[in-house]
């Protein structure tokens, strides 16, 4: 039976089933904090909820081609057969939760390059588009030089997680270069599709142009799977050592 909450659960009620790390017993002394951590499946039905489980949605700025909930347990009833790994598998449970977050971290990354490209190409449009004095501005050395840094930018985040998924594929252990990925391509998101507001000045502050969407999206990369905070304490950690 589960008590408890988690918040920012994607697709939580249109999905087939909800993955869930839950704590089954306390650690012992001198056991890591991850012992009697347990993951289970929750089946369910498409487009509905088991008793003992309610869900809401929260309202987000940007993402919404995904819908998030907010998720409380009370007293939900999941069988011992639905429950994966060992009797007592706290630690692999764990550590099959950080390398699903490594691969998350690299499909983010990835994510956050194609909202850069949009927010570029969406400016080098708009730069041969938008006339000021009797030219465009894409003629105005200010403008190309911004598509220029922003296009080395994408390319840079590009290659590496392209270096990163394919070491990942061929079986490296990859959780530093994973967040260091997911670190460099969710900034950069950033600061390309802001850098594509204001190429569009007013215009980039409206919903008539697609990038600033762009924008809202990109902030969200920064924050889900592992903060740009978190993704620096898990780089850090593998280069000095634990803190």
């Amino acid at each position: 039976m589960i008590h408890g909450e988690k918040r920012w659960c994607g697709n939580a009620v249109s999905a087939d089933f909800i993955q869930l790390l839950a704590r089954v017993r306390d650690p012992e002394p001198g056991e890591r904090r991850s012992a009697g951590l347990a993951a289970f499946v929750i089946e369910k039905e498409r487009g509905s909820l088991p008793g003992g489980l309610r869900a809401e949605p929260i309202d987000k700025i940007g993402y919404h081609g995904m819908t998030t909930y907010h998720l409380w347990f009370d007293g939900l009833r999941v069988p011992e057969t639905n429950r994966l790994g060992s009797s007592d598998a706290g630690r692999s449970a764990f550590g099959a939760t950080q390398s699903a977050l490594n691969v998350a971290r690299v499909h983010t990354a990835a994510r956050a390059v194609g909202l850069a490209r949009g927010a570029l190409e969406d400016s080098v449009a708009y730069s041969h588009e938008r006339v000021q004095f009797e030219r465009p501005i894409a003629s105005f050395q200010a403008i190309r030089f911004k598509i220029a840094d922003m296009a080395s930018e994408i390319d840079a985040a590009r290659a590496f997680t392209w270096q990163v998924a394919q070491a990942m594929d061929d079986g490296h252990n990859v959780e530093k270069e994973a967040a260091m990925a997911k670190l460099l391509a969710t900034e950069m998101a950033v600061r390309i599709t802001g850098d594509g507001i204001q190429i569009h000045g007013g215009n980039g502050y409206t919903t008539e142009r697609r990038v600033e969407r762009y924008w809202r999206d990109a902030r969200l990369t920064t924050i889900f799977e592992g903060t740009s905070e978190i993704q620096r304490r898990t780089i850090s950690d593998r280069i000095l050592g634990r803190a």
